[in-house]
């Protein structure tokens, strides 16, 4: 069926037809009073006239229809793209998310490089540093022999230098066929850097620094100490007054053995001629002294 509505007085008036079998019903809709004539009618049209109001509401009705299926669609449209925003919203945060994610992952491997290069240099400085320390207090090409004690003697004059003198007859002291002298392992640094005054006042790291456990087994220190006067009633006649501390350490215990102190004094018109006297006198009672041994 075909409906058809017009409120213009020109247009048909409402009608109901009813066509042959090869066509569709048909109703128009129009004011009242118009008579239409249908298109291959083969009778007079039966009319049926409707109030004008009711052709209104008719015609509200379908406009009111196709609003609400206009509001309807125009609705599901928002909806649809308020749902492709928030999808486009997502998407871009995730993508954001994954950026960041990836840039906080790659700035965390390389503060890792980093942290690994920086501990590579600060292993190499210090494997670097070690090696100068070595080289700068011990003499290089000692050996060793197997089987015998190996025993290190250095000594220290009072302006803390190396005194090769003394150090020389305490070795010569202590030389036994039971060991071994290294009379010249330590350099003049050991001493003047103030490194044998720092085993002597206890230290326990020096020996390990230099790696003395693969070369000895007993290290023999000794420090002098000079104290000058003045006595007037024998026409400023200047004293030395010395005195020799000696000391051996046990390298592998890392610990201090016996201890010795010698003092003697020696006389002249000057403190050079009042020191040798005196050091020609210490030397000779390193030579005579029968407490100073390895072996107690």
């Amino acid at each position: 069926m075909v409906i058809g509505a017009c409120p213009d007085t020109n247009c048909p008036t409402i009608i109901a037809h009813l066509s042959p079998s090869s066509f569709p019903q048909v109703l128009f809709l129009a004011p009242a009073g118009n008579i239409c004539k249908l298109p291959h009618a083969t009778s007079k049209c039966h009319v049926r006239t409707f109030e004008k109001w009711k052709a209104w509401v008719f015609i509200g009705s379908l406009v009111a229809v196709a609003a609400i299926i206009n509001f309807t669609q125009q609705h599901r449209q928002g909806e649809r793209i308020a749902q492709e925003h928030v999808l486009t919203v997502q998407q871009d945060e995730q993508k954001t998310r994954i950026e960041r994610e990836r840039a906080e992952t790659a700035a965390a491997q390389r503060a890792a490089e980093e942290r690994k290069a920086e501990e590579r240099h600060r292993v190499e400085e210090a494997a670097a540093d070690h090696a100068r320390f070595l080289a700068r207090h011990l003499n290089t090409g000692f050996a060793r022999k197997p089987g015998i004690p190996t025993v290190a003697v250095v000594a220290s004059s009072e302006d803390r230098k190396e005194n090769s003198v003394v150090g020389t007859a305490l070795a010569g002291h202590f030389k036994t066929e039971a060991v071994e002298l290294a009379p010249s392992l330590f350099r003049r640094e050991f001493v003047s850097d103030g490194l044998l005054d720092d085993v002597l006042a206890g230290s326990n790291d020096i020996t390990t620094k230099l790696e003395l456990t693969n070369i000895l087994e007993v290290l023999v220190l000794a420090r002098q100490d000079v104290k000058y006067s003045k006595n007037a009633s024998l026409e400023n006649v200047i004293t030395a007054n010395m005195r020799l501390e000696v000391a051996t350490f046990s390298v592998a215990a890392n610990l201090k053995g016996q201890t010795w102190t010698l003092e003697v004094t020696g006389a002249g018109f000057t403190p050079t001629a009042a020191r040798s006297q005196a050091e020609e006198r210490l030397l000779k009672e390193i030579a005579k002294d029968t407490k100073m041994s390895l072996s107690h």
